[in-house]
């Protein structure tokens, strides 16, 4: 079917928009060579580099079933298309659940998940997508479909192919089915939330949390009443008792108020949100966990009042932005600080007119070399999703 501007990509419109309704059919629009973007519902476009060229837009949004659901071994197969608000209504059913909560679950495919790499705040204590991948299906360059892993936690030997998906955005095959392990759902969520003075003092509330409790997730940044962190804590009733004498113990020392609500996972859900709220660019960086609180602060000395948020467990930070020049003096000033140090600042979404003016990824070193050769590799052709990805791969 043709292309409307709905089905732009950062802006380019596609030739045309094919929906395959099968495995097979997906290898068919491959096997044509035309360059593709695979797209599932469409809610993580905005993610990554404009591609150079997109004759065809393939939407997966029909190759959406859940395969197979192994709850005692606990693990779940599905195809690229499902959403995980699907795949969270499957496991729910016995008490399981796959502990990513990126922004948009309704509309994140399993597909998306990967291509993307997204997570939220869970990853401070259940990893990411590539901690919990254990298999994949995928179609290469050459319309052939390809298994790697399996459906067995321990299942990998010599390479570990299906993460080289992970994060990929599609430049390296097209994911139609991916195996997860799961994990048991815990019995009860609650979080605090602990105002401080300050973003620095948040950050260090939070890192002195992270050093006696291991919490379910941990956030720091601007909350709706200033500088705090969201402390979340999972397990049974006698778990979440011992979480509130000790978060209390700790917010007492250094916060102005320590405010518990018994939904944790609404408030986690918010706080998931962030990335994907209406602006310009959402920029991430990446530092040491040590860093965060000193990072949000120079987000914020260059670029004014913006909303800032961050994993304090993993250094990941981010900031929303809605001005160009704020863009353009965190690309020019604190990326080449961070990156100096070992750490990385990207563009992680922003609108086609912000994107256009900008480095979206930044330097990549010496791992560049390797990923061509990678990208060489698996799609000789350059029809998958070209120029997306770092160094315009």
């Amino acid at each position: 079917m043709n292309a409307t501007s709905p089905d732009a990509v950062d802006g380019i419109v596609p030739s045309s928009v094919v929906h395959p309704g099968s495995v097979a059919e997906v290898q068919a629009v491959v096997r044509a060579g035309r360059t593709l973007v695979v797209s599932g519902l469409g809610a993580h476009l905005d993610v990554g580099a404009p591609p150079a060229r997109v004759d065809t837009l393939v939407r997966l949004d029909r190759v959406d079933r859940v395969v197979d659901h192994e709850a005692a071994d606990m693990t779940v197969t599905a195809q690229a298309g499902c959403s995980l608000a699907t795949l969270e209504r499957v496991l729910g059913e016995v008490g399981q659940w796959l502990p990513l909560d990126p922004p948009s679950p309704e509309r994140t495919t399993v597909g998306g998940l990967i291509a993307a790499n997204l997570s939220g705040p869970l990853r401070a204590s259940q990893g990411t997508v590539r901690d919990l991948l254990i298999g994949i299906r995928t179609v290469d360059a050459e319309g052939r479909l390809v298994a790697s892993g399996g459906k067995v936690v321990k299942n990998v030997a010599g390479y570990d192919l299906p993460k080289l998906h992970v994060g990929a955005l599609g430049t390296v095959g097209v994911v139609v089915e991916a195996t997860f392990k799961v994990r048991p759902r815990p019995e009860l969520e609650e979080a605090a939330l602990m105002y401080a003075g300050t973003l620095g003092g948040a950050a260090d509330v939070a890192l002195a949390v992270r050093d006696v409790l291991d919490p379910l997730w941990l956030e720091a940044g601007t909350l709706e009443r200033g500088p705090g962190v969201a402390v979340g804590v999972g397990g049974i009733a006698p778990e979440i008792a011992a979480a509130r004498h000790t978060i209390e113990w700790v917010g007492a020392r250094g916060c102005v108020a320590v405010e518990w609500t018994r939904d944790g996972a609404a408030l986690r859900r918010r706080l998931g949100a962030f990335p994907a709220a209406p602006a310009l660019a959402v920029v991430r960086t990446s530092v040491l966990p040590t860093e965060v609180g000193a990072t949000m602060a120079e987000l914020r000395r260059i670029s004014g009042d913006v909303p800032v948020l961050s994993h304090v467990a993993n250094g990941v930070v981010r900031a929303r932005l809605d001005d160009p020049e704020a863009l353009r003096r965190i690309l020019a000033e604190l990326r080449p600080a961070i990156e100096a140090a070992g750490g990385f600042v990207v563009v992680e979404r922003a609108r086609p007119d912000a994107k256009r003016r900008v480095d979206v990824w930044g330097h990549l070193g010496p791992d560049l070399a390797l990923m061509r050769r990678v990208k060489a590799a698996y799609d000789p052709r350059g029809i998958f999703a070209p120029g997306r990805f770092v160094g315009g791969m």
